[in-house]
């Protein structure tokens, strides 16, 4: 198993909306920000199904990227 360390970009209602839940989560299990961004990433990409969308997606971005590069 491999492990990435990945960067969020947030609106400022996003990071205000985070900043709010991250105190609420704080209160249940003492879990940040980055905790918090960490759990729903996991629980919304914890099935093979889920990764495979996103590597198909790669896939599919890579190939107009290079047809582009050749033009």
């Amino acid at each position: 198993m491999t492990f990435y360390e990945l960067t969020f970009w947030l609106e400022d209602d996003q990071q205000e909306r985070l900043s709010e839940l991250a105190e609420r989560y704080k209160k249940i299990n003492d879990w940040d920000e980055k905790s918090l961004l960490q759990f729903a990433l996991t629980a919304l990409t914890n099935n093979a199904n889920s990764v495979e969308m996103m590597l198909e997606f790669l896939e599919i971005k890579a190939e107009q990227l290079e047809k582009e590069d050749t033009k």
